[in-house]
């Protein structure tokens, strides 16, 4: 057995374990923090030093992320909207790009990152950044991710707005075939965790808030991808 076709075997079985038994899975999540209340400080605390801030946040990997980032998301997204836009012209299908495909991409984009991560949560959770807390030099309190407050007024840090357009680009690895779309999430999902980090070592947001953009992302992709795209492989 290769190790693609391990791979694929693996993530079905566990893709369909999590379909079956989601619930589960979420509870599990909202118990480890209500056991580990500590975990989110901990984790900060690490990439956190008194006399240096958040010494790894300014390497140019990092800053790259936070700026760089989402420019060339979104400039990859209107390059495939320009393509199809062509195709339109030219009655061509231009590397496969339909319009099936640019709606999934776009109204998966605005609900997962956009509505909900952005405008529903980091509008109105009221959770402070890492670095907006007085454990990391801050004035505002620390508070649980579950927990509604009014620590901060506006782009607040529950759920991250980057980790969520990281996890986003799981919406382009429901496009692939089935040969190559556990590989497809793998790599998207690494892609994901890696902007998750940065956000984390940066003191922009805790573990769980790049755990639940994440787990709220994907879950909007996956939906979307079952909906808009209904394909047979």
């Amino acid at each position: 057995m290769t190790l693609l076709r391990w791979l694929d075997t693996v993530i079905a079985g566990a893709g369909a374990h999590l379909r079956r038994h989601w619930t589960v899975w979420l509870l599990a999540t909202l118990l480890l923090f209500l056991t580990l209340p500590g975990l989110d400080l901990t984790i900060s605390g690490w990439f956190f030093l008194p006399d240096q801030g958040w010494y790894l946040g300014k390497a140019p990997f990092a800053e790259f992320i936070r700026k760089g980032m989402p420019t060339v998301l979104f400039g990859i997204v209107l390059f495939i909207v320009v393509l199809w836009g062509a195709g339109r012209i030219y009655k061509q299908v231009y590397f496969g790009v339909t319009g099936r495909i640019v709606s999934y991409l776009l109204a998966s984009l605005a609900v997962g990152p956009g509505l909900l991560a952005n405008v529903l949560f980091k509008e109105n959770w009221g959770r402070a950044r890492p670095s907006q807390i007085t454990q990391f030099g801050g004035d505002a309190f620390y508070t649980p991710p579950f927990l509604v407050t009014n620590q901060c007024d506006s782009n607040c840090s529950f759920v991250s707005g980057h980790g969520a357009l990281g996890f986003w680009v799981t919406a382009f690895a429901f496009l692939l075939p089935v040969a190559w779309r556990s590989a497809g999430l793998v790599a998207a999902l690494c892609f994901g965790v890696t902007v998750g980090v940065v956000r984390i070592v940066q003191g922009g947001h805790f573990f769980s808030d790049v755990l639940y953009s994440g787990v709220l992302v994907v879950t909007v992709n996956w939906i979307f991808a079952r909906w808009m795209l209904q394909r047979q492989d």
